[in-house]
């Protein structure tokens, strides 16, 4: 799933213009464009899963194959309760899921390592997963379901570094 996903944020980061003032809705719907070429429409947005609405949700036939939660960085408290927000949409066979941050070119590399901090000190937590080829760019966690810590989730952080609403568009 992160290929579409990654290459639609480093287009976004490549051209800080579209994404310059946008919020994390319209920022979503950009990614959610990507996927629906991909996934030929099986992707939506705001969509109600287990306990509230997702910001992105992609089936395939009658799976959902990954769900997504949106955020503007916000601390490691904020990143915490992300991680709370995206668990509580998993249904118990769900086991993708990716918390997309972007972040506002404000000490990337520290956020980047708060945001890893922050999933590793998590009751989910269970594990790094997969080592990512870019992982300032991704990083991959095995964290368990809320209702049954035995059902492992995969769960990527994406991150996209780019102007907050406001921001100039000049690195």
């Amino acid at each position: 799933m992160s290929w579409p996903t990654r290459s639609t944020l480093l287009a976004m980061e490549r051209t800080p213009s579209v994404a310059s003032g946008k919020s994390e809705e319209e920022l979503r719907d950009q990614i959610l464009v990507q996927l629906n070429g991909t996934f030929t429409g099986g992707a939506t947005g705001e969509t109600f899963v287990q306990r509230g609405k997702t910001d992105i949700l992609v089936t395939v036939e009658d799976r959902h194959v990954f769900v997504g939660e949106c955020k503007w960085w916000g601390g490691s408290k904020a990143c915490s309760e992300a991680v709370d927000q995206l668990l509580s949409y998993l249904p118990w066979r769900n086991e993708k899921a990716a918390l997309i941050l972007f972040i506002d070119r404000k000490d990337t590399t520290a956020v980047i390592d708060k945001t890893d901090d922050a999933i590793r000190a998590h009751a989910a937590f269970k594990r790094v997963g997969p080592s990512s080829d870019e992982p300032a760019a991704r990083r991959n966690f095995v964290l368990g379901h809320p209702d049954d810590m035995d059902r492992e989730i995969q769960v990527a952080a994406l991150f996209a570094v780019m102007p907050k609403a406001g921001a100039g568009t000049t690195p």
